[in-house]
């Protein structure tokens, strides 16, 4: 891990990054809930906070402020953690908007909140023990 200036030039383009994948987030749920006949799913209206909160917030605060960036395996996690909870939030909203359920979605929830924390750790734990640099 290291907080030179092309690191957190590389957390700027992520986290705009992040943003257009929010953006598309929210114009595919407006236009799949245009054509839902009225009906309106949570899941679906929301679908673009994943990115958003999770992907491009951290990585602009990260590109701003003095902290080590993430190693690529820690960020490798991270990212397939927002696209698991990204596809299960529009997966339960297509379902819901549909009318009907399954028995599976709660595996995209748990295994994004899996990832997420498995980026969490490997991001803290190696930060510790690589203090000098």
């Amino acid at each position: 891990m290291s907080t030179s200036v092309s690191d957190h030039r590389r957390m700027r383009f992520l986290a705009r990054r992040y943003l257009l994948i929010s953006f598309f987030c929210l114009i595919f749920s407006c236009i799949y809930e245009a054509f839902s006949h009225g009906v309106r799913s949570g899941f679906m209206i929301f679908l673009f906070l994943f990115p958003l909160l999770l992907g491009a917030v951290p990585a602009f605060l990260m590109s701003i402020a003095f902290v080590p960036v993430p190693s690529a395996a820690a960020r490798c996690f991270w990212h397939a953690g927002i696209a698991a909870l990204s596809v299960g939030s529009c997966l339960s909203g297509i379902l819901e908007i549909y009318g009907t359920t399954s028995p599976y979605v709660w595996i995209y929830w748990a295994v994004g909140s899996l990832l997420l924390l498995a980026g969490a750790l490997r991001y803290f734990l190696t930060r510790g023990s690589r203090s000098g640099g």
